[in-house]
């Protein structure tokens, strides 16, 4: 079941993303058409979300991990955010709760940068947390440093992927490696 969690957030993750490229040809379109509206059959202006497709209608802003999006913010913060997470950055600041305090462990991030979960938290020899993957090296072994405690190092296998960059919540089976 959580495999399948995991692929229904990357989907609606992917969806927000084509919602945001897809802005500015929005705004073109709705200036297009309110410059060749007839105001009398049409008295109320287009707006830009009556030609965004890809928009979400309902509003299921809690679909991100709240732990996960304090933890994002304060990255941001600090100058250490992964890039990919600015492909997300609305649903991130929909799930930021003014309350949220950041978990023991915040984020474990790769040597390089390209590889972080953030919000981990441990399950047996197994952690749970949002992985974002900046730049996926096609699968292979992965050191993880805490962020706070860059002497604690993790070792990962991510297997192989369709994706350059994704994020996903799910779990990672890791060893300790010091």
């Amino acid at each position: 079941m959580r495999v399948l969690e995991a692929w229904e957030q990357l989907q609606r993750i992917r969806r927000d993303q084509v919602a945001l490229w897809e802005l500015p040809v929005a705004q073109l379109t709705s200036l297009m058409a309110n410059i060749n509206r007839d105001s009398k059959k049409a008295p109320e202006p287009f707006a830009l979300q009556d030609f965004a497709l890809f928009k979400r209608i309902s509003d299921d802003s809690n679909t991100f991990p709240v732990e996960a999006a304090a933890v994002a913010l304060a990255l941001r913060h600090e100058g250490k955010l992964p890039p990919v997470l600015v492909g997300v950055w609305p649903a991130v600041l929909a799930a930021a709760g003014k309350n949220t305090a950041t978990p023991k462990v915040r984020a474990l991030v790769s040597d390089d940068g390209n590889v972080a979960l953030l919000a981990p938290k441990p399950e047996g020899k197994n952690w749970r947390g949002l992985l974002a993957v900046t730049s996926y090296p096609g699968g292979g072994v992965v050191r993880l440093r805490d962020i706070d405690k860059p002497l604690l190092s993790y070792v990962v296998e991510l297997g192989p992927s369709d994706h350059f960059s994704f994020v996903a919540s799910g779990e990672l089976v890791m060893s300790r490696e010091s």
